[in-house]
């Protein structure tokens, strides 16, 4: 079961990563996952930190 799990998740990975090796030169690429990496760190730390107003 859990090895079925990883190779679904292998077999989904593998184009996306073949994407991010064709583009690793595009700075709107990079750009963007800074801001989705900005954008999630901000919304888990507003739910962690929203009883201490």
């Amino acid at each position: 079961m859990v090895l079925s799990i990883i190779d679904k998740l292998n077999e989904w990975i593998d184009p996306f990563k073949a994407w991010i090796i064709k583009n690793h030169g595009n700075p709107v690429m990079w750009l963007a996952f800074v801001l989705i990496g900005i954008l999630a760190f901000s919304i888990v730390f507003g739910a962690l930190h929203r009883n201490g107003e």
